[in-house]
């Protein structure tokens, strides 16, 4: 699947649209499912404001399956962002993703 401009910004609005505070949202698309965590904005945010975590699914996963391993994700990955290291925790996340 091709991630385009206008995926990201459904992806993003789902959770600007419902909120400001950090949160969970999953979208589906014709071929794809979309579960993301959004950092939040303004006075009520997780290590860095206005960041989506997101993982693309088959049509047949379950998003709320993910919701436990995406919290951990997004947890590591977003305290690593201000100082570049969220890169070498990838492989790491990955295989406890791989695990689902």
């Amino acid at each position: 699947m091709k991630i385009t401009n206008n995926l990201l910004t459904q992806v993003y609005s789902s959770h600007r649209y419902q909120s400001l505070k950090p949160g969970f949202a999953s979208i589906s698309l014709k071929n794809n499912k979309v579960v993301s965590f959004f950092s939040g904005v303004g006075e009520d945010f997780i290590s860095v404001e206005n960041y989506v975590i997101a993982l693309l699914l088959r049509r047949d996963e379950k998003p709320h399956k993910y919701r436990e391993v995406l919290k951990k994700i997004a947890a590591e990955l977003l305290d690593k962002i201000p100082d570049g290291s969220y890169m070498k925790a990838l492989p790491d996340l990955y295989k406890e993703l791989a695990k689902v």
